[in-house]
């Protein structure tokens, strides 16, 4: 029998203590469940006995749910932080972008957070042993090319930006794109479709917000460290804003709507996130890693043997946690090898794919090195059986660049 995930609600309100305690009898199956009416309450348990997952209302009296969740962050980074807050709170919303990894609307819709709860517990579940779990809840930024960083920053300044001047900066710099997803996905903005591009973000959130997070609260991270890793970072850049492009025009080609495309375009611009994770917090390790890869030992088995996953899975679940849709997480995790997916139909799944194996070599890697990623041509197979209208091998062949055809 499965262990189930163990899960803690906090609120000063018993009426809402209640009313979860109601709501999530549903869930008694999956979850073994604790409520506590102040932050000082959960603390003292958590001297004892461990949880997954914290779920902590925003407005509480002594400690609120931000100055909890920043405690659990720092003695507790396994946990995975949910924070609920009234829709007109944003500055409180401000104050969690670092502590919380999910943030839902209050009153809380029981789908919503099982749901949330139940795919990131999924996730960890496909992550070999907890010490990567722990550096990824940790994580609540990632470092920024410096001079796309200093870009911004002037730009924002500049009595002349405008939404489009912003974004477009944004959008070449994966850790920068991903932030600033990551908050405008959130449930609590309530948006009625995905938000895929800097662009939407920039627009749903303002540039006066924008401003606010970017040159008050430091939602970004300039990195500061040596010219080796700054080049490094670049060409990962380079790397996920070509395949972005590339993904995008397989879908397009393939027939697919423009919403795929453009959540396609998405999944992989960020589907190399999990090498900034490696190259900011175990770099020697990841380096040394690298340097196995050779025609016995693709990439995807070096980075596993090393870390207990691969860098599309550790960057899945970064992004899991940050609240991305399944549909770009399941893209990512799966980009490698789609006959492993539990879908068998999923267009960005198929388009990312694609584009690894038609697109540009991963750039960490030296050219003798860096193998090509084959087709999974079953996989093709399996989707043209199910029905799908889209000619995915046409596409690549339309696709391919002429340098590398």
């Amino acid at each position: 029998m499965e262990q189930r995930v163990r899960v803690a609600f906090v609120d000063d309100e018993a009426a809402v203590l209640g009313n979860l305690r109601r709501t999530m009898l549903a869930m008694l199956d999956e979850w073994e469940m604790a409520f506590f009416m102040t932050g000082a309450d959960l603390l003292r348990r958590l001297n004892i006995e461990t949880f997954d997952v914290v779920v902590a209302d925003m407005r509480m009296p002594d400690m609120d749910g931000s100055a909890l969740l920043d405690e659990i962050s720092r003695l507790y980074p396994e946990m995975v932080r949910v924070i609920l807050t009234e829709a007109a709170e944003t500055a409180s919303i401000f104050r969690t972008v670092g502590p919380a990894h999910i943030y839902l609307p209050k009153p809380c819709n029981p789908a919503a957070l099982t749901q949330a709860i139940r795919s990131r517990m999924t996730l960890r579940s496909l992550m070999e042993g907890n010490e990567m779990v722990r550096l990824l809840n940790s994580i609540s930024k990632l470092p920024s090319a410096p001079r796309l960083f200093l870009d911004l920053v002037s730009e924002l300044r500049s009595p002349r930006s405008s939404a489009a001047t912003v974004a477009a900066i944004i959008a070449r710099d994966v850790a920068m794109t991903a932030e600033l997803l990551k908050l405008t996905n959130s449930s609590y903005f309530s948006t009625s479709t995905t938000v895929s591009a800097p662009l939407q973000a920039v627009r749903i959130l303002g540039l006066e917000i924008v401003q606010t997070l970017v040159l008050q609260l430091g939602i970004f991270k300039q990195f500061r460290g040596d010219e080796e890793m700054v080049r490094q970072i670049e060409q990962i850049n380079a790397y996920s804003q070509a395949l972005g492009d590339l993904a995008e025009r397989v879908a397009l080609a393939a027939g697919e709507p423009d919403s795929v495309a453009k959540a396609a375009h998405c999944a992989a611009l960020l589907s190399a996130i999990g090498s900034l994770v490696l190259l900011n917090e175990k770099r020697s390790e990841y380096i040394a890693a690298l340097e196995t890869v050779g025609p016995d030992l693709a990439l995807h088995e070096a980075e596993a043997a090393r870390f207990g996953a691969d860098h599309t899975l550790i960057g899945a679940y970064l992004l899991g946690l940050w609240g991305f849709s399944d549909v770009v997480i399941e893209a990512i995790t799966f980009a490698g090898r789609p006959s492993h997916s539990v879908s068998i139909v999923n267009p960005v799944l198929t388009a990312l794919h694609v584009a690894r194996a038609v697109g540009p070599p991963f750039p960490l890697l030296p050219k003798h090195r860096a193998e090509p990623l084959p087709l999974d041509q079953g996989y093709l197979s399996d989707v043209e059986r199910a029905g799908s209208p889209s000619s995915w091998r046409r596409a690549a062949g339309n696709v391919i660049p002429k340098e590398s055809a």
